[in-house]
């Protein structure tokens, strides 16, 4: 088998979602990266609900496996541990979501504006806000903003999870 930085070489690209997996696709958890060097993780919807590209997912907590996601999170309580960046994931189905690199994040409906180079961490649902290291916030940033982004939108991020 061939690798790629240290990882097998992935059948498909890093927008492939499948509901049902087969020998040539990759396992829960396991890494890839894409060709500008983003790295992902491979992952389960095990919501009730579909995950759009700009939310953030977290451990389903009633289930047994660590890359099995939701995307209901509480502010400043879930670690993040990836965004949807090209394609939507449906309920019970897999994807890959981003871990490390440039990608879109969804703003809370009230986060206010951030500017650009903003912290930003997960907050409720899926959604980001804007966090300061130096105000009290108890979590550490997650993301930071490349662009100014208001409230509701999507914007451009540095994601930088593990």
């Amino acid at each position: 088998m061939s690798y790629n930085h240290g990882l097998p070489i992935r059948f498909r690209g890093v927008s492939h979602v499948i509901t049902n997996p087969t020998g040539n696709d990759a396992t829960l958890g396991q890494e890839t990266y894409d060709s500008d060097g983003n790295k992902y993780v491979w992952v389960y919807n095990a919501c009730n609900s579909q995950i759009i590209p700009g939310i953030g997912v977290v451990i389903q907590s009633s289930v047994s496996t660590a890359y099995s996601m939701t995307l209901t999170s509480v502010t400043s309580a879930d670690q993040l541990l990836g965004v949807v960046k090209h394609a939507t994931i449906p309920t019970g189905s897999y994807g890959w979501v981003l871990t490390r690199g440039i990608g879109k994040v969804k703003m809370m409906a009230t986060s206010g504006t951030v500017a650009a180079r903003a912290l930003l961490d997960i907050g409720a649902d899926g959604f980001f806000y804007g966090v300061s290291n130096t105000t009290g916030n108890l979590s550490p940033a997650k993301c930071q903003a490349i662009e100014a982004i208001v409230s509701s939108a999507v914007g451009s991020a540095f994601i930088n999870l593990y």
